[in-house]
């Protein structure tokens, strides 16, 4: 049998009809801990399903715990998180830091998951490091081609001491990179300007969705960026925490979900937020 049909069917429930998707990450405690907006992680996800999401990221035993979710037919789609990484913990502060997978795609198959997601993470202090990431995310691509699952791979550069790196240079050299490796979908920060970005979309034959990454100072901003990226042809976003630690997490899902497929403007956004 043909995987690839297992892979469109897949991606056809993320996309639905729109060729967008707005995806909301929730993946963060594993990196992170129970920070503010996820302490409560079974409060904060039902409140943001309750705006239609199109699809919800977690690690497979969040999933499993909140499995609820993820039945019927209006619900949304599960994306599940493979690996991890300590390179962005503050307290207590990596050495050198590591990344590792955890879970395998036939732990995504077992949750009915959608998709699955992985880091490609450039710049590492030891060169082993980076080939150890690759080789992982290679036999990923092998298992996920076996069962049609389609793979999102995050590429992101790393700086110590940061927790993004938006250098254009760096950006481009990871999209290319996770391309090569055999990704299906990307999810890549915003380099901040249309011209760079531009470049960035150009240089790879994967649908782009755009990373949120912090929380940004207003949602104007956070529009702002979403709407030039769709603009340039991205396919849509994944946000967490511009999501989860707003004061009203399920209107702000029902109002980014307006933005992606309703084409909603920034001024009607904002509005119906009341920001």
């Amino acid at each position: 049998m043909d995987s690839s049909i297992g892979k469109y069917s897949r991606l056809r429930t993320i996309f639905h009809d729109s060729d967008r998707a707005f995806v909301v990450a929730f993946d963060h405690g594993i990196l992170m801990g129970p920070v503010d907006g996820i302490q409560d992680i079974a409060t904060s996800v039902k409140k943001v399903v309750s705006g239609n999401p199109d699809a919800i990221q977690l690690t497979p035993p969040i999933a499993k715990v909140l499995s609820e979710n993820f039945l019927g037919r209006n619900s949304p789609s599960l994306i599940a998180r493979l690996d991890t990484s300590n390179l962005w913990r503050s307290t207590p502060a990596p050495k050198n830091g590591y990344y590792t997978d955890l879970f395998s795609v036939k732990d995504a198959v077992r949750l009915n998951a959608d998709a699955v997601v992985a880091y490609l993470l450039v710049g590492f202090e030891n060169d082993y490091d980076e080939s150890n990431n690759m080789k992982i995310l290679s036999a990923i691509v092998h298992e996920a081609h076996d069962y049609g699952m389609p793979l999102i791979i995050e590429p992101l550069g790393l700086s110590k001491g940061y927790q993004v790196v938006r250098d254009k240079t760096i950006i481009s050299l990871a999209v290319r990179m996770a391309t090569e490796i055999g990704a299906d979908l990307l999810k890549v920060d915003y380099t901040g300007d249309k011209t760079s970005f531009s470049e960035i979309l150009n240089s790879t034959t994967c649908p782009v969705l755009i990373r949120g990454g912090p929380k940004t100072k207003t949602v104007e901003d956070s529009m702002k960026m979403v709407l030039d990226s769709l603009d340039l042809g991205a396919k849509g976003i994944v946000f967490g925490r511009n999501i989860w630690q707003s004061s009203d997490s399920t209107m702000t899902t029902q109002i980014y979900s307006d933005f992606i497929h309703r084409r909603i403007t920034i001024e009607e956004a904002i509005k119906q937020l009341g920001d």
